[in-house]
């Protein structure tokens, strides 16, 4: 008999929604002690939705990152652990924090519709490998990453404040400066690796490939920016944006709208 793991992906799912609230409301009565309800509610998430990643992993003998159900709810997984220990290094404002779970929320509730199936399959021969779990995974962290900087970069936007401005800047900086490295070994070094061990090349210019390498191509050149022409605000933070937007398709646009090796559902 199939292991029910539904109930722990749902009850993340309300976390996370809580999670949001809080921060909405955190935001508009300027409470700081929401935000950090928000927060150990956003920790709670994480720690919910663990125990359903285990036995959704058991069924299936791999790690559930093989669909696109997976991979949002994974995200929602990584994402919900992520803000949470950036909030506590960083200490982040609410308006940054809105911004990064409207995303996250947006994204987990995908798992929700009715053409991601929830069905729990064994993944095919070309995906039983580690190397897919390390491709994967580091790539969904650094995205995670680059929500955040989207967030803080939306926030730059919003923010009337000289200082305020300044520091979201940076924060986006920040964001991207940790997101880059995990992103370049997940979807690409691990990645072609992994193409090699399953089709017997590292590159064949397949629809995911191609616009993972585009979403590289736009944060290095984000970083190329900020380090040797020494961009900073409004030109920093749309090239960030153009970024996040880039990946987003990359994520979901090519699986839905081009067909190809990567074309999962």
């Amino acid at each position: 008999m199939a292991i029910d793991n539904t109930f722990f992906y749902t009850g993340a799912f309300w976390l996370l929604l809580a999670s949001l609230a809080f921060e909405m409301i955190a935001l508009i009565t300027r409470r700081r002690g929401l935000h950090w309800v928000s927060m150990w509610l956003l920790l709670a998430a994480f720690v919910f939705e663990t125990p359903g990643l285990i036995l959704r992993s058991l069924e299936m003998n791999f790690v559930p990152i093989t669909n696109t159900y997976e991979a949002v709810t994974f995200v929602g997984w990584v994402g919900a652990l992520v803000i949470f220990l950036l909030d506590r290094k960083y200490r982040l404002e609410a308006s940054v924090g809105f911004i990064a779970l409207a995303a996250i929320v947006a994204i987990y509730a995908i798992s929700s519709s009715p053409i991601v199936s929830k069905e729990v399959r064994p993944p095919i021969p070309a995906l039983q490998s580690h190397w897919l779990v390390l491709h994967v995974t580091f790539a969904f962290v650094g995205e995670v990453f680059f929500i955040v900087s989207f967030a803080t970069a939306m926030a730059y936007l919003f923010s009337k404040k000289e200082e305020s401005r300044q520091r979201f800047d940076e924060m986006t900086y920040r964001s991207i400066l940790l997101g880059f490295p995990f992103f370049t070994l997940g979807a690409l070094v691990f990645g072609a690796i992994w193409a090699k061990y399953a089709w017997g090349r590292f590159w064949a210019w397949d629809p995911k490939e191609t616009w993972s390498l585009i979403t590289w191509l736009v944060y290095a050149g984000y970083l190329h920016s900020r380090y040797l022409m020494g961009w900073r605000g409004k030109k920093s933070i749309v090239f960030a944006i153009v970024g996040f937007a880039v990946m987003i398709f990359t994520f979901f646009g090519v699986n839905f709208l081009l067909a190809g090796l990567h074309s999962y559902q």
